[in-house]
């Protein structure tokens, strides 16, 4: 599980399995503990147009997570990718009520695409998500997310209350 809120990188790529090797032989030389952990990978993940998906992350519970997404060919993400090429795609950050994150992000007048919906994932159904979008976080998406952990098995897990946003913001001083 990333260790603050700031919980993960996430890069669209064009092949899944040379972005792990090439980061594995980055990791192992700049942050070692990102390769302790079993890399959670889904072969398969759809997420409404976006059907066909590789999704990996290299699991790291004492820092951000490095995550990329190989996204299916004619979907939208692959339309992005080929138009694009490789880039970050979004920066997550984790609270334990996106709804009322979004809430408040809506009533600072930021863009939230699709007005900041709330989304589910039917094979995690705790897992809660929307966005803020790239006019207003200049250039990058930014993801809204459940807090997650990671098991021994490779997949995610709920993790309510743990290194998730909690309160209200501290004023800048």
């Amino acid at each position: 599980m990333p260790s603050g809120p700031f919980a993960h990188v996430c890069m669209l790529v064009h092949d899944l399995d040379k972005s792990i090797e090439d980061w594995t032989k980055i990791l192992r030389i700049l942050d070692p503990k990102s390769l302790e952990r079993r890399i959670v990978k889904y072969d398969d993940y759809s997420a409404g147009a976006d059907a066909g998906m590789k999704w990996a992350t290299f699991v790291n519970d004492e820092s951000t997570e490095i995550q990329f997404i190989q996204p299916g060919k004619g979907t939208p993400l692959g339309d992005r990718l080929e138009k694009m090429g490789e880039h970050v795609h979004h920066l997550c950050f984790t609270t334990d009520d996106v709804p009322a994150a979004m809430e408040k992000l809506k009533a600072e007048g930021l863009q939230l695409p699709g007005g900041g919906v709330t989304y589910n994932d039917e094979d995690m159904p705790w897992q809660k998500w929307s966005w803020v979008g790239p006019k207003s976080a200049h250039g990058v998406m930014i993801e809204v997310a459940s807090p997650y952990e990671t098991h021994d098995d490779g997949k995610w897990y709920h993790a309510p209350g743990k290194f998730a946003y909690k309160g209200e913001a501290i004023a800048a001083e």
